[in-house]
């Protein structure tokens, strides 16, 4: 029996328990999570028109799933328009996943390769029928997924980099701060020393713990200052967050009654997201973004979790940081786009 193809409009209608039960299958990304892709749906943190599943089933299993966004505003950081050539600027996309996430991917369960084919081809049918002139993924690290894509023929281009740090090269904690690099591991020592002679706190927060409009604000005002205000609105990202249970913790760093830092984790299976953070640097001598980021590491190592995520952009801080890159891919159909793969940044192994 062949496939059958499905399209709908609202996660809550696909049958739950086939959904997990694909999302167990592909090792539970955090970015796929239930709980985050009804927040993304219904608290979009960019504008968009509207989300579209596009399903794969054998009979009552599903094989597959690809998730995409009517994005207005795919391109906040001009990233793709610089590694693809194409200007999104009022043409927008129907792409998956949000720019927030960065490990975009078909789930796709093991050794069903025709189905992402044919999820692949009805994007792009569906691209036409709306006339949107952009579709793909975006962020994309999953080898799997780049494999489909090209085998369907999508241009596959290097976008950046995301970091990890792969905490099953240390016994503990002071061992990982002992083989930093040398400016890192001083740096490290120095403002964990000034963070304990002020009597700072780091605290390891569930989301109902934990003020999350605070934590949101936070990640604005930092977004911000880095000159892109309209990253993390406020009113819309309490409300996302609100709705992510307890897939979410918050890492908070306090000092003197101020919250310093905040960086807002995802749960996956063997790793630590630290996702969304933002810092403030009038309260403190120590470095808000070091300890926030030492905490995260040793809340690790206490839960036995391998791998950090740290997120992308800060190269040269995160190299400091003992990060490793990993290579993250645009995969694109669009009629100025090349078909020809580039994935020749792909160093890392992991």
């Amino acid at each position: 029996m062949g496939l059958k193809l499905t399209h709908y409009r609202q996660i809550d209608d696909i049958d739950a328990v086939a959904y997990t039960d694909l999302w167990a299958s592909c090792g539970e990304p955090a970015f796929y999570h239930p709980a985050l892709l009804l927040a993304a749906q219904q608290h979009p943190l960019l504008g968009t028109n509207g989300v579209h599943y596009l399903a794969a089933w054998d009979e009552e299993q599903l094989k597959a799933l690809l998730v995409v966004y009517q994005q207005q505003n795919p391109d906040p950081f001009g990233t793709l328009g610089k590694t693809t050539g194409i200007n999104f600027d009022g043409r927008g996309g129907l792409l998956g996943h949000i720019a927030h996430c960065y490990d975009s991917r078909l789930l796709l369960r093991p050794g069903n390769n025709s189905a992402a084919t044919v999820l692949l081809e009805s994007l792009r049918a569906l691209a036409a029928e709306l006339q949107i002139p952009n579709c793909g993924l975006i962020n994309v690290g999953d080898p799997a997924s780049l494999t489909a894509a090209e085998r369907a023929g999508y241009a596959v281009k290097y976008m950046h980099d995301r970091y990890i740090i792969d905490l099953t090269y240390y016994r503990t904690f002071d061992d990982y701060v002992g083989k930093l690099p040398r400016h890192g591991r001083q740096e490290m020592k120095r403002q964990l020393r000034k963070f304990n002679t002020e009597g700072g706190r780091a605290l390891i927060l569930r989301a109902d713990e934990t003020d999350l409009a605070a934590a949101a604000k936070l990640c604005h005002v930092t977004s911000a200052r880095n000159g892109t205000p309209h990253y993390y609105p406020e009113e819309a990202f309490t409300r996302f967050l609100g709705m992510c249970g307890d897939l979410i913790s918050v890492i908070s760093v306090q000092v003197d009654g101020h919250q310093v830092a905040a960086v807002i984790c995802l749960r996956e299976p063997c790793r630590l997201h630290l996702w969304a953070g933002g810092v403030v640097y009038t309260h403190s001598d120590f470095s808000p973004y070091t300890v926030m980021i030492a905490a995260g590491i040793q809340h690790a190592f206490v839960q036995r979790i391998p791998l950090i995520e740290a997120g992308r952009t800060n190269a040269r801080i995160k190299a400091r940081l003992g990060c490793r890159p990993k290579p993250l891919y645009s995969v694109l159909h669009n009629d100025a786009c090349s078909t020809k793969g580039d994935r020749s940044h792909a160093t890392d192994t992991m």
